[in-house]
C-alpha cells in the first residue's frame, strides 16, 4: 500500500526513481480543479467503459483508480480550455494494481475528437512513476484529459495531476534565466602593479575568444575540395560529426579492404582548426545501413566482422574523438540484437570501452525529443535500454552519454513535449547531446530551429549540441545555411545569431581607487584580458577560463607601474 506524504507544492522537480510516494502536484495543480484529489472525484468524470473510483492508502492519502477497463482510453477525464500559442506541461504520479511495468500515456482529446499525445511513463506496481508531457497549443478550444493504456488488464491508479500554462514569453523568460544561471558566471577583476598596490583607473578590455559550450555542426567529405566550405566551417564551429564518412559502409565496402583515406583528411582537417569530432558511428542497428557484404553473413561470420570493425575503427581513432556512437539507433532497430542475440548492443559498448576507456560512448536515436507520436524511443524507454547497456558485465565505469538525433518536421515544434524528455533523461545524471539537429523546409523553419535550439541550450542537463546543415556546396538540402556565395539564407543568420548571442563578445571595465572592478557576468569559456593603464600607458595581455562553479570567481591581473 501507499505510505504518507505530505501534500505540499512541490514545482519543477522530476523524479528519476519509482516512489514509495508520490510528491505533490506541480504548480498546485495548475489549471485543474481538485489535482490532489483531496475531495475525492469532485471536478472528475469518466470517459469510456469502465469505472472511476477514490482509493485510500493506510494512512489516508486519496488518490483515483480506474479500474475494469476494456478499451486503452477508458480513463478519468476533466475537460479544460487551451488557448492558442500557450504552452501547457503536464504531469501526474501513476502506479498499475498488478504485473510487470506497463505504459502510460497523457493524451489530450479536442472537441472534434482529435486524439494527441502529450507524454508517457512506464508504470509500476508497488510504487509511484513521474509521468510527464506537454502541448503547444495550435488552437483555441476545450480538450478532454485522458490517460491511455493498451494494458486493459490493469488498474490505473493516479495522483497529483497538473497542467499548466505558460505564454510564449513566460516560457522565454525561465529560458533566459536558465541560461543565465547554467552558461554563465560572475566575474571580478582586481589589478595591482608589480608592487601590489591598487592600479586606481586601470582599464580592463575583455574579449571571449572561445566558448565553453560545444556547439557544432555536422560535415561531409566536400569539405576537402572547398576553401570556401574550410573557411565558413572554421570561422564558426569547433566541434562536430562526420555524416557518413567513418561509418562501417563508408569505410570498408567490400570484405577485408578498408579504406580510411577520406575520414583520416577530415581528421586531420579538423585538427588543424582546433575542432573536436565525435565519432559517428561504430555500428548502425539498421539492416538497410550495412555494408551490402554484411547482409546476409551467418551469425558467427556476423560476429567476427562486426568485432573486427569495431576494433579496427576504434583503435584507428583512440584518444582522438570526444565520442562515439557505438551502436546507432538500437531502439527503433535490432539488426544485431536478431542476429547475435538480445544483449549484442551492450556487448559491443562493453568491447569499445575496453579499447578506448576514455572515450564517451553514446546511444544515439531520433524521435526522442521530436514528438511523442513514435512510441519506439521516448524518453522512459530510452532510459530503460541505457541502463541495460550500462549493467552489462563489464561496463561498470564505462563514460556514457545521451544522444538525441532532433531531426524535427516542418510543423511547430512541441517543446513542452521536448522539455518533458530531456527532465527524464536528465535524471540519468549524463550529459546529453543534440546530435544531428535540422528541420525540415516549411513556411517556419527558421524560427522553428531557434525555438528548438533555445530549449535544448536552456537545459541544464545539455551538454552540446551538433545541427546537421552546410552551405549549398555541402549538399545539406534540408537545411542549407549558406548559398553558393557562402551569405547566410534565413535559416543560416538563425544559426549566426545564437553562435554571437551565446557568447559574452568584447567588454571594457574600469578599476576603482581599490584595484577592483565591477562584477560582470561571463559565459563560460576561454577569454583574452588586456589590461591598460591610461596614466602609465602601460599594456598587459592575460588569458583565463570562467568555468562552472558556485559563487563569483575573481580574476587577479598585474600591470606594470
Amino acid at each position: 500500500m501507499v505510505t504518507s506524504y505530505s501534500k505540499t507544492s512541490q514545482l519543477k522537480y522530476v523524479s528519476s526513481q519509482c516512489l514509495a510516494a508520490p510528491k505533490g502536484a506541480q504548480y498546485g495543480g495548475g489549471l485543474l480543479v481538485n489535482p490532489e484529489f483531496n475531495h475525492g472525484t469532485k471536478g472528475w468524470t469518466y470517459s469510456g467503459e469502465g469505472q472511476m473510483r477514490e482509493g485510500v492508502s493506510d494512512d489516508g492519502n486519496r488518490f483515483i483508480v480506474v479500474q475494469n477497463r476494456t478499451d486503452p482510453l477508458d480513463s478519468f477525464s476533466e475537460t479544460v480550455q487551451l488557448e492558442e500559442e500557450n504552452i501547457y506541461t503536464f504531469s501526474a504520479w501513476v502506479q498499475i494494481s498488478k504485473g510487470s511495468e506497463t505504459v502510460v500515456a497523457i493524451v489530450f482529446k479536442t472537441s472534434d475528437g482529435k486524439l494527441i499525445r502529450g507524454g508517457e511513463t512506464l508504470a509500476k506496481q508497488g510504487c509511484w512513476s513521474l509521468l510527464k508531457g506537454g502541448i503547444v497549443a495550435q488552437f483555441s478550444s476545450l480538450v478532454e484529459i485522458l490517460l491511455e493504456s493498451k494494458n486493459t488488464g490493469v488498474e490505473i491508479w493516479v495522483d497529483n495531476v497538473s497542467l499548466q500554462p505558460f505564454t510564449v514569453n513566460q516560457w522565454r523568460s525561465h529560458q533566459e534565466k536558465s541560461i543565465d544561471k547554467v552558461h554563465k558566471r560572475k566575474v571580478k577583476f582586481h589589478v595591482t602593479y608589480a608592487n601590489r598596490t591598487a592600479a586606481d583607473g586601470a582599464i580592463i578590455s575583455i574579449e571571449q575568444t572561445m566558448s565553453g559550450f560545444p556547439f557544432g555542426c555536422g560535415m561531409n567529405h566536400k569539405i576537402l575540395t572547398s576553401t570556401g566550405y574550410q573557411r565558413w566551417f572554421a570561422s564558426r564551429f569547433k566541434v562536430t560529426s562526420f555524416t557518413n564518412e567513418m561509418k562501417w559502409y563508408s569505410t570498408e565496402k567490400r570484405q577485408g579492404e578498408e579504406n580510411y583515406t577520406i575520414s583520416d583528411a577530415m581528421v586531420k582537417f579538423a585538427k588543424q582548426n582546433g575542432i573536436s569530432i565525435r565519432g559517428h558511428n561504430i555500428l548502425w542497428d539498421n539492416p538497410r545501413m550495412q555494408p551490402q557484404w554484411v547482409k546476409d553473413l551467418p551469425p558467427e561470420e556476423l560476429q567476427k566482422a562486426a568485432t573486427q570493425r569495431l576494433k579496427s575503427v576504434v583503435s584507428r581513432y583512440a584518444g582522438q574523438l570526444i565520442g562515439w556512437d557505438v551502436v546507432n539507433e538500437n531502439l527503433h532497430l535490432s539488426f544485431f540484437e536478431d542476429k547475435l542475440g538480445e544483449n549484442a548492443s551492450s556487448a559491443f559498448y562493453s568491447m569499445a570501452y575496453h579499447l578506448d576507456p576514455n572515450t564517451t560512448l553514446f546511444m544515439n536515436e531520433y524521435n526522442t525529443i521530436e514528438h511523442c507520436e513514435d512510441q519506439a524511443a521516448t524518453a522512459s524507454k530510452y532510459k530503460k535500454k541505457l541502463e541495460e547497456i550500462l549493467s552489462f558485465p563489464g561496463n561498470a565505469g564505462l563514460k556514457a552519454a545521451i544522444g538525441l538525433e532532433g531531426h524535427f518536421s516542418a510543423g511547430q515544434p512541441n517543446i513542452a513535449y521536448m522539455r518533458s524528455a530531456l527532465d527524464i533523461l536528465g535524471t540519468m545524471g549524463l550529459p546529453i547531446w543534440l546530435t544531428e539537429v535540422d528541420v525540415r523546409k516549411g513556411p517556419n523553419q527558421a524560427q522553428n530551429l531557434e525555438d528548438i535550439l533555445r530549449e535544448a541550450f536552456s537545459h541544464p542537463a545539455v551538454e552540446g549540441i551538433i545541427i546537421f546543415g552546410g552551405p549549398k556546396v555541402s549538399g545539406f538540402d534540408v537545411m542549407t545555411l549558406a548559398d553558393s556565395e557562402f551569405a547566410p539564407t534565413p535559416i543560416g543568420e538563425v544559426v549566426d545569431k545564437l553562435i554571437n548571442e551565446w557568447k559574452s563578445g568584447t567588454r571594457q571595465l574600469r578599476a576603482d581607487s581599490r584595484g577592483w572592478s565591477s562584477e560582470v557576468s561571463l559565459f563560460h569559456g576561454d577569454y583574452k584580458a588586456i589590461i591598460y593603464h591610461p596614466v602609465t600607458r602601460s599594456s598587459n595581455t592575460i588569458f583565463f577560463e570562467v568555468t562552472k562553479g558556485t559563487g563569483p570567481r575573481t580574476v587577479f591581473l598585474q600591470t606594470d607601474a
